[in-house]
């Protein structure tokens, strides 16, 4: 089974490679298929919410019948809202552009409104999908990590294809008030922490899909990401509350950064800034600023391994601008540095980043916790 994977030019394209990530952690039938972004079409629908109770409720007509504290957003709330079946039509005419088989699925990413307030829907064909990708953090709050609810509604979209045949059978047996299983319905999308907490399947659930003659290697893959998205986002608080660090791993040629122990989540660096932390990363007793001349050969090669510099004289220039004690440049990059660990993991990103304790920079990071994978 095929799943292509598109996005809305408003889904950051790191958050989406994450999101690819994480549903790539378990291996299966299920190919899960990143695609270049799509721009939305245009809409003139809007949508007022006068509080905050009313903007964290979805509708909850049948799918097919097309001062409080408010987290920087103030009510009354008017947004650009997309219908379903606009969102449904950039699957099709992706499908039409990129001849995608009638039997392969689409799921288009957004940060788009919808007019039903939804998370995520399915079309009648039972192939194409949306999901929502913004707002999570209304939902959990300051342990907020978006790529686990819209991975979480990508497979349990995709389950309930498998489980029903039409829409109306979901909506048959969607569960009006909350279980814990991914059949609850969620008219309050606050419940939407349960069902993911949970990660479960209710009894009359699993003897529906016992009923179902579907094949046990897709069930498999698409359990056992659920099971890996619950534990992830119980590392993720639990790691908050005991400030213990996930795992980092590099990987590649490219020296991609990892953090294993949290999803596979990846942080972007850019080469000047990949290089740097690598050559901090490798000196755990750290180096002082005055002595970063002692060290110019390791940080080319670093350099040069993942810039695309063309020349030997372009790499030289930038690693000379890098480490002269007159020019700011290093300054500059350890603040990015700073600044990607502190957004990818806000509670836990001074065990990554490159910190001043007294002349010396140093990562804090036990050593023990990092890997190299080629």
């Amino acid at each position: 089974m095929k799943v292509h994977l598109i996005r809305s030019e408003g889904f950051p394209v790191e958050d989406f490679n994450n999101v690819v990530n994480l549903l790539k952690l378990q291996r299966g039938p299920i190919e899960f298929v990143p695609s270049v972004p799509i721009v939305l079409p245009e809409s003139e629908h809007e949508r007022t919410y006068d509080t905050l109770d009313d903007f964290t409720k979805k509708d909850a007509q049948p799918m097919f019948s097309i001062s409080e504290k408010t987290y920087e957003r103030t009510f009354p709330l008017t947004q650009r809202t997309w219908t379903w079946a606009q969102l449904f039509k950039v699957c099709i005419d992706f499908r039409l552009q990129n001849r995608i088989p009638i039997e392969d699925h689409v799921i288009l990413l957004t940060d788009k409104a919808n007019d039903k307030n939804w998370f995520g829907c399915v079309d009648a064909s039972m192939r194409n999908y949306f999901v929502h990708t913004a707002d999570w953090d209304l939902y959990f709050e300051n342990t907020a990590d978006a790529r686990f609810p819209i991975a979480y509604e990508i497979v349990v979209w995709l389950m309930r294809s498998l489980m029903y045949n039409n829409q109306q059978e979901i909506m048959d047996h969607v569960h009006r008030s909350p279980r814990g299983c991914m059949m609850d319905f969620c008219e309050d999308k606050k419940q939407i922490v349960l069902k993911m907490r949970t990660a479960d399947i209710c009894p009359s659930c699993t003897m529906h899909i016992s009923k179902r003659d579907l094949k046990k290697t897709y069930l498999k893959q698409i359990f056992a990401t659920m099971d890996g998205i619950r534990e992830n986002l119980l590392f993720r608080q639990r790691s908050i509350l005991l400030m213990e660090p996930s795992k980092l791993e590099i990987r590649g040629y490219r020296k991609d950064i990892f953090l294993t122990d949290l999803g596979d989540l990846q942080v972007n660096l850019n080469p000047k800034e990949k290089s740097i932390f690598l050559l901090y990363l490798n000196h755990p007793e750290g180096i002082k600023r005055s002595h970063l001349v002692d060290h110019v050969a390791e940080l080319r090669s670093y350099y040069a391994m993942i810039s695309s510099a063309t020349s030997n004289d372009q790499i030289n220039e930038n690693i000379q601008r890098l480490v002269d004690i007159t020019e700011n440049n290093m300054a500059e990059v350890f603040s990015r540095i700073r600044n990607k660990f502190r957004t990818a993991i806000p509670d836990l990103w001074t065990n990554y980043a490159i910190q001043s304790i007294g002349e010396t920079h140093k990562i804090m990071l036990n050593r023990e916790l990092v890997t190299f994978k080629d």
